[in-house]
């Protein structure tokens, strides 16, 4: 990793066996955790601003969840704020893979694909109900460039699984090659693909920002402070013109806290040139932002059952995409271009939705148009800064992350990737280990994030609960997949009002009682952060949910005891949101204002 320009490498723990008992943590730091609620949101408060913290963490994505988890399991006291909702930036728009990264071979970056499978192997044991495993069929035809290449490179990739376990076992596929029968009953929508044969090798799926809400909460778990929607508006020093700790505003309820802090993290993505420019005028940009664009079609104009299909490019541009199950929907994507654009205006424009969709033509022949997108989302990867090539394209720059700590004191932490965020976050707290000469080891390996129960017995127990108050088998699996051991807290609000066990949209098996379960602990604020986040309604349906989004609203807030007009309001934020998302596909959602006028008569 690189620390002020120097690069430092720290010696790897090897994975180790999970342990649910954490007898190893200071008996002061591990308390019953307060409900991730805005009803507690004074208490938070009062809790972070109440003295000096050790850490400050600036972003509540993958890797600044991460740390507020590793800081606060090594006994430190940690506060994590964000301008936004969790993972409302980079970390729910990734293309929901948890990979080494087998493209990253083909420019011999083995060290970076290395690690990526180790995180992926250790993520399947701690979040086994958000990291599943998944097959991928690479499609072969005549023209593949360097195709014999291929085997040998899958034949590395699982090397790499088998010593990251110690053991021949493991839960995600060996690459095998197979034929175009074999490959099409996997993914039927390659049946008109013309392919020679294929290969079908083993990774992982996750909802990203579900996972990240999982980190948030074993990290409350442990003592950490959570902020959403609180913005550092200007950092403390102190009298040697240290960073040590900053001001915030508070967007929900419109009052400014300070929080005084021994060390400060800033782990905001895309966004981290403009902390470090706030605590050092001389700092020199660090990311290039690259943009990257998905989309979603009816599952039925891009039939995939089990296996996703990784896109070999036939653009003549040398970038490579996925096309990846998603329940009754499949995802599409992604490109991988320069952005310079504004970060809070970034949408989906014409050209990105014309390559995406002329990419999966050129593969799948389905005459896949506009008419099949369901929805979409365009994030922004912080890679460090490089040279596009002259077409503005970023092909495929390496995910490697690195670690500057700042003359202000100031510790950043930017590039990676989402499987990787868990060997970021430990390399910031080793420093902040070092700064206080402690011996104090990570211990997140052996930390379950919201499960550690077999996933099998948790299934059948859970769709025997659900069947007990009439929620359906498909609705049970889905409560698993999102929310663990939790899915019991779900079912138990559908028992005490059966009402709010009634389906809430036609695009996933989602419950009404997951609106009231949002608001009550995971810190959904607002509409937006429950449909965009939580369910992810405004991604897998053409109306994003707007038919219910009044009622979701009215539920929200009751729980958060604001008026109806506040509502009302919600469901109309939450349609702009979307459609600015959308950016050319705007006009697919639906007017709020017939909703609105249905739910009040």
């Amino acid at each position: 990793m690189d620390i002020g320009g120097v690069r430092r490498e720290r010696p790897r723990a090897q994975p180790g066996r999970m342990s649910t008992a954490r007898t190893w943590l200071p008996a002061g730091n591990l308390r019953r955790m307060r409900p991730f609620s805005l009803a507690h949101r004074d208490a938070d408060v009062a809790d972070a601003t109440s003295g000096e913290v050790d850490v400050l963490v600036v972003g509540i994505g993958a890797t600044g969840a991460g740390v507020a988890l590793d800081a606060a399991s090594r006994g430190l006291s940690v506060v994590a704020v964000d301008k936004g909702d969790l993972a409302a930036g980079t970390s729910s728009k990734s293309s929901k893979l948890i990979h080494g990264g087998l493209r990253y071979l083909e420019n011999y970056e083995f060290a970076l694909v290395h690690e990526g499978v180790v995180e992926r192997q250790q993520l399947m044991r701690l979040a086994p109900h958000l990291v599943r495993p998944m097959e991928f069929v690479y499609p072969v035809w005549p023209d593949t460039a360097r195709r014999r290449l291929v085997g040998l490179g899958l034949t590395t990739y699982d090397v790499f699984a088998v010593a990251s376990l110690g053991t021949l076992r493991s839960d995600v596929r060996r690459h095998e090659r197979i034929s175009v029968e074999e490959a099409v009953e996997l993914a039927p929508a390659l049946s008109r693909s013309g392919l020679t044969y294929g290969f079908v090798y083993g990774d992982c799926a996750t909802d990203d920002a579900r996972l990240v809400l999982a980190v948030v909460q074993e990290a409350r778990r442990f003592g950490a402070v959570t902020l959403p929607h609180a913005e550092v508006v200007s950092f403390t020093p102190d009298a040697a013109g240290r960073v040590r700790g900053a001001v915030l505003a508070d967007h929900l309820t419109g009052r400014t806290h300070e929080v005084r802090a021994r060390h400060v993290v800033n782990a905001t993505g895309v966004w981290v040139d403009r902390l470090m420019t706030a605590a050092d005028a001389r700092h020199v940009p660090a990311v290039q932002p690259s943009k990257g664009v998905h989309v979603v079609v009816p599952h039925e104009r891009l039939p995939l059952d089990e296996a996703s299909v990784l896109l070999p490019s036939k653009q003549g541009d040398g970038r490579s995409m996925f096309a990846i199950p998603w329940g009754r929907q499949t995802i599409l994507g992604t490109t991988d271009t320069a952005y310079d654009g504004s970060l809070e205006s970034l949408a989906l424009e014409q050209d990105d939705l014309d390559y995406v969709l002329a990419s999966g033509n050129r593969v799948f022949d389905r005459s896949l148009t506009e008419d099949d997108v369901l929805g979409a989302w365009a994030g922004v990867r912080p890679l460090l800064k490089g040279s596009p090539d002259g077409n503005g394209a970023m092909g495929d720059l390496s995910r490697r992350h690195t670690l500057i700590e700042g003359e202000s004191g100031l510790i950043t932490i930017t590039g990676g990737k989402l499987t990787t965020y868990r060997r970021m976050a430990a390399d910031v707290v080793d420093l902040i280990v070092g700064r206080l000469g402690t011996k104090a080891p990570c211990r997140t390996d052996e930390i379950p994030l919201g499960s550690a129960r077999p996933l099998a017995a948790l299934v059948a127990d859970t769709v025997a609960a659900a069947t007990a108050v009439g929620v359906s088998a498909e609705a049970a699996k889905l409560l698993v997949r999102q929310h663990g051991e939790a899915a019991a807290s779900v079912l138990g609000l559908v028992a005490a009002d059966p009402a709010l066990g009634a389906p809430l949209s036609d695009a996933a098996a989602h419950l009404v009682a997951e609106v009231v379960h949002a608001a009550r602990h995971e810190g959904a604020a607002t509409l937006d952060d429950v449909f965009a986040r939580r369910m992810r309604l405004s991604l897998r349906s053409r109306d994003a949910g707007m038919p219910v989004a009044p009622l979701a609203a009215d539920l929200l807030a009751r729980e958060l005891g604001r008026p109806a007009q506040w509502a009302q309001q919600q469901v109309r934020d939450y349609a702009d949101a979307v459609r600015r998302e959308r950016g050319v596909l705007a006009a697919t959602v639906p007017d709020p204002l017939p909703a609105l006028a249905s739910s009040s008569t």
